[in-house]
């Protein structure tokens, strides 16, 4: 019954090697058993024999013989590993080939085998599992055949395809060695480059590319254009495209800028040109240079030039208010001191136990007193441009407040004045106090002065801090100032909007001079009936160490 399993088996794998080999027996499935055996026996080309468990060899066929140069008597008992290579049977090639037919049920492989005189042919061999009738491992059925002349041809191939490979290979590097030079070239180069197909996808970037806007050629992939583009440079760079489409082969200047991978946005100065018809490049060619230092620098440049047109404008309005400052003060001295040379004539008229002759007395005392007002006003304005004769010092503000309205009490109290102030933010100033207690003694006195008739005054001060800024507000619900009319020379020496009430019309210009001598600056809100704020806004200080 085993005989009988061995020749199916064999017959199984006869024809499995009929598929692959067109030189191969026909066999039929119903070839007797007895003719089977006749047929195996005289096969020459194959080597047909069965084997045991451990591989020892139970049969051989004239077919073996010739193969691999032993006869029945020399082989029959012996293991298969000696068809094997000495390092194959370090590897134990022999028992993995049986193992994986035992674990698969057949197992094909190709090596080199040895021959009974030594020599190596390149072999194909089938390993096949044989099972008795109690389904117990009998052996394997193995079928080799000598395919050394193909091994031939196959290496002869893969020895000419390894020499076209070589040269394929050497002729590849030649050009690449020329692209790697002509790469080297870009990639060193100040400027960076970058190719869009017709679409603006990019298609290539220079190294120098990513030096210069962050972006690895992985990131930047995942961006269109405008993605990067500075939104106030939107439509710029889409009409720079349209152009760059509508003009081939001319290079189109632009500048705007683009996202950098930090998150900041550097300017760039550009020259697209569109070579999508050129076959040697088929794409737009933008070649692009960081100019953010040159762009900061004539930005810088601008605000100096524009800082120094305000300096000197304001030097230009500062003169022309010192020349009209002259000629009023001038206007306004003449008289009271016309006024005291009158009435001292006059003085010499009369007795001066007359009645008419107090009243001269007292005529003559106003014009003194208005003369001396015009010279102290004089003295304000004039020691406002000498602050660097004046030190800086510790200001506390509430207490600032409470030296202020302790001097204006008499006018606090005849007109049943408020005054509340809030210092919780911030209290204190490192400044010049006498130019402090002045702009707020003005404000004060102005916000009574201009009180709203129906209601009695009312004075808010707050401070806050405002980038590292100190902001004091002074808020009344006095009349208020129509803006539009009189607000563009609200500040101006000797502007008066409101002549029911007493001044000289130098108390905002005084205010306005101290505040931008200290480094700040004063803004105004207004409307008629509604009251005033004045917002101004000083240098915190630092106290010395």
């Amino acid at each position: 019954m085993l005989k009988s399993v061995f020749f199916e088996s064999l017959k199984q794998n006869l024809v499995n090697l009929q598929k692959n080999n067109t030189d191969s027996l026909t066999l039929e499935q119903t070839i007797d058993e007895k003719l089977f055996s006749l047929l195996v026996a005289n096969v020459k080309d194959y080597a047909i024999y069965m084997i045991d468990p451990n591989g020892y060899i139970l049969s051989w066929n004239q077919g073996a013989a010739n193969i691999k140069g032993y006869q029945e008597n020399e082989v029959i008992g012996r293991h298969i590993s000696i068809f094997y290579t000495g390092k194959d049977n370090e590897k134990n090639i022999p028992g993995q080939n049986m193992n994986k037919a035992l674990k698969n049920g057949s197992y094909e492989c190709e090596g080199w085998r040895l021959r009974k005189d030594g020599s190596l042919f390149w072999a194909s061999a089938v390993f096949t599992t044989v099972y008795d009738e109690k389904g117990h491992l009998a052996g394997f059925a193995k079928i080799t055949r000598d395919i050394t002349d193909r091994k031939k041809k196959e290496d002869s191939n893969e020895a000419i395809n390894a020499e076209l490979e070589r040269r394929v290979k050497e002729n590849t590097k030649k050009i690449i060695n020329g692209e790697l030079r002509f790469r080297k070239l870009i990639e060193n180069s100040y400027e960076g480059i970058t190719l869009f197909d017709r679409e603006l996808n990019v298609v290539y970037r220079s190294m120098s590319a990513e030096d210069i806007t962050g972006w690895s050629n992985t990131l930047r992939e995942k961006f269109e254009i405008s993605d990067l583009v500075h939104p106030d440079d939107q439509m710029l760079v889409k009409k720079l495209l349209e152009e760059v489409f509508s003009s081939p082969a001319v290079p189109i200047l632009s500048t705007y800028r683009i996202k950098h991978k930090k998150g900041h946005y550097i300017w760039v100065e550009c020259y697209f040109t569109n070579l999508l018809d050129d076959k040697n490049i088929a794409a737009i060619v933008c070649n692009f240079r960081d100019i953010t230092a040159k762009k900061n620098a004539d930005e810088e440049k601008k605000r100096a030039d524009q800082e120094r047109e305000k300096i000197t404008a304001d030097l230009v309005r500062r003169n022309k208010d010192l020349e009209q400052f002259t000629y009023i003060i001038s206007h306004n001295l003449r008289a009271p001191v016309a006024n005291i040379k009158g009435l001292s004539d006059l003085l010499n008229c009369f007795d001066h136990a007359d009645p008419e002759c107090t009243d001269t007395l007292t005529a003559l005392s106003t014009s003194v007193k208005n003369l001396d007002k015009v010279i102290m006003d004089l003295n304000h304005i004039l020691q406002t441009g000498k602050q660097g004769n004046e030190k800086n010092e510790l200001v506390f503000l509430p207490d600032l407040v409470d030296e202020i309205t302790s001097e204006l009490q008499p006018m606090i109290q005849c007109n049943n004045a408020t005054i509340d102030f809030n210092f919780k933010e911030i209290d204190t100033l490192y400044t010049l106090k006498g130019f402090v207690y002045s702009v707020f003694q003005n404000l004060i006195t102005n916000s009574i002065k201009y009180r709203n008739p129906d209601l009695d005054p009312i004075i808010s001060i707050v401070s806050s801090l405002r980038d590292e800024r100190t902001v004091i507000r002074f808020r009344d619900n006095g009349k208020g100032i129509d803006m539009q009319k009189n607000g563009g020379q609200l500040f101006g020496l000797y502007k008066r909007f409101d002549h029911t009430v007493e001044g000289k019309g130098m108390g905002l210009y005084m205010v306005k001079m101290q505040v931008e001598s200290l480094g700040g600056n004063i803004e105004v809100e207004s409307e008629p009936g509604r009251g005033t704020e004045f917002v101004i806004e000083l240098p915190t200080g630092t106290l010395p160490d």
